[in-house]
């Protein structure tokens, strides 16, 4: 952020002297107390395991220019002391969390660049990198910011609008929601010139309630959408959401994807995904059945993410040419559809998170993934297809609330209707999916208790040179499972019985 005095500082988080300082501010804020720098602005948050104002004696001797606390500080009067000796200065609030979103919010006030805000249910990181890697072309690669991983919270989110330049001509923010109000709250400290709203489905319904739930909770940005000149940027397939936007006035870019048979106008979108083809190499797409984009990502969905993106930069002025030349650019998230060589297994590791909707799309991105023979070693099974079993590896969905047992019954459904030949059930809400899957008699079904236990069995399960799908919750940690995964590389192949 830019370098603002301390006084500036202190009415922007409405916070009060405990002591003042002589440091100067170098305009950066930091909440970890091993990465502070000499000038930072140190913020003292407390969460469920670690209270940041344990680690302010350390602070203090790395020369952060400033403490941002809300506890009485740790020794009381000699820690005091201790920073006035080292010219820091102390600034106390309420609640730092608070205290950190209020100096974000009136840093947001003074900003010439653009603000894009992702939110939805799904495709949020993706649809930002996509956003972001696009805005490159025009603005240069210096020339704006996006928030680091899924940093969406009223943590993460204030940190990045406190990491914009003078220079930066946009930044792209991710917007995330556990609960009610989250976002109008983070709407507030965004204020953001374009709103994009990815998709709405079934996601933290044991606090959302329902569909209608978080189509109420994803608009809750609308109000704080700038009234000149504002953008939202809306999935045309979502009716409960476009129904709690009807009384907005920001202009609406409708994005969809071609209805029953193929028809372009069939879902009134403005901008019609037409035409995608699936490779091992991407997606290759028409906006309104004209033209053709390429995009390095996995998935049909990954398609209509793009063309959320596209949105937003014809919206800022782009040309197709800056379009497509930073669609070439974008690169997969870690563990959203990443495409990794484990041992002699060709996996698709899906497992940064899960909801019904998003699970749904990779089961049939990949079922319906054609992968040529040699691509990692394995055999042909004559028709260019890779020859390998696909196994799909599935983590519970957590945070779904009454709605978990028939949303996890409704994914075991999926797996036999694409005919994926085997399921290994990862926890147990997944225990359902694999009732479901066996029952449909053409599923070879594994069961683990939790993550742990799979990774301790999952080996003897596989054979080599196996197409791997791994997907699940975030506090599942499927990722863990890729070193067993690895293990049956050099083991002889061999049939596996169903449990």
């Amino acid at each position: 952020m830019k370098p603002w005095e301390m006084e500036q500082i202190r009415r922007a988080a409405k916070a009060k002297w405990l002591g003042r300082g002589t440091r100067n501010f170098t305009g950066r804020v930091c909440t970890n107390s091993t990465q502070v720098q000499e000038g930072d602005l140190f913020v003292a948050l407390v969460g469920k395991k670690h209270d940041a104002h344990e680690y302010l004696p350390q602070v203090i001797a790395k020369g952060a220019s400033g403490l941002l606390v809300h506890r009485e500080l740790p020794g009381g009067g000699d820690l005091l002391q201790q920073a006035q000796a080292g010219g820091v200065a102390v600034l106390q609030v309420e609640d730092t969390t608070a205290g950190l979103n209020r100096l974000a919010a009136a840093y947001r006030a003074e900003l010439r660049a653009k603000v894009i805000a992702v939110g939805g249910s799904n495709g949020k990181t993706t649809t930002k990198r996509i956003i972001h890697a696009l805005l490159s072309e025009k603005y240069g690669a210096a020339g704006g910011h996006a928030s680091p991983k899924s940093f969406n919270n009223n943590i993460g989110m204030p940190l990045t609008l406190l990491e914009v330049e003078v220079s930066h001509e946009y930044v792209v923010l991710e917007i995330g929601t556990n609960a009610p109000g989250e976002i109008a709250a983070l709407g507030e400290v965004a204020r953001p010139d374009i709103a994009v709203i990815t998709n709405v489905g079934l996601e933290h319904l044991e606090k959302l309630g329902d569909l209608e739930g978080v189509a109420r909770e994803e608009a809750s940005i609308a109000p704080f959408v700038a009234e000149t000149g504002g953008t939202l940027v809306l999935p045309a397939e979502a009716p409960e959401l476009l129904a709690c936007l009807r009384l907005s006035k920001s202009q609406r870019i409708l994005v969809g994807k071609a209805g029953v048979g193929g028809g372009v106008n069939s879902t009134g979108a403005d901008l019609v995904l037409t035409d995608v083809q699936e490779t091992v190499h991407g997606c290759t797409f028409t906006i309104n059945g004209r033209g053709g984009y390429r995009l390095p990502l996995l998935g049909a969905h990954n398609a209509l993410n793009a063309l959320m993106a596209i949105a937003v930069a014809r919206r800022l002025g782009l040309s197709d040419e800056q379009i497509q030349a930073g669609l070439n650019k974008v690169t997969a998230a870690p563990m959203r559809l990443e495409m990794l060589q484990v041992g002699g297994h060709y996996v698709i590791n899906d497992a940064y998170n899960a909801n019904p909707s998003s699970m749904a799309a990779a089961l049939e991105t990949f079922a319906r993934l054609s992968l040529p023979a040699g691509l990692t070693g394995g055999s042909s099974n004559g028709g260019g297809e890779r020859g390998g079993r696909r196994v799909a590896i599935l983590g519970d969905m957590l945070e779904l609330g009454s709605a978990s047992e028939a949303m996890h019954r409704n994914v075991g459904a999926q797996v036999a209707a694409w005919r994926i030949p085997v399921l290994i059930a990862v926890g147990p809400a997944m225990q359902t999916a694999a009732d479901a899957a066996a029952n449909s008699g053409g599923v070879m079904v594994h069961r683990f208790t939790d993550t742990a236990m799979a990774r301790q069995g999952v080996a003897a399960l596989l054979h080599p040179d196996e197409v791997i799908l791994l997907k699940g919750s975030r506090g599942m940690a499927l990722e863990t499972i890729l070193e067993a995964i690895g293990q049956t590389a050099s083991r002889p192949s061999g049939r596996g019985a169903a449990q």
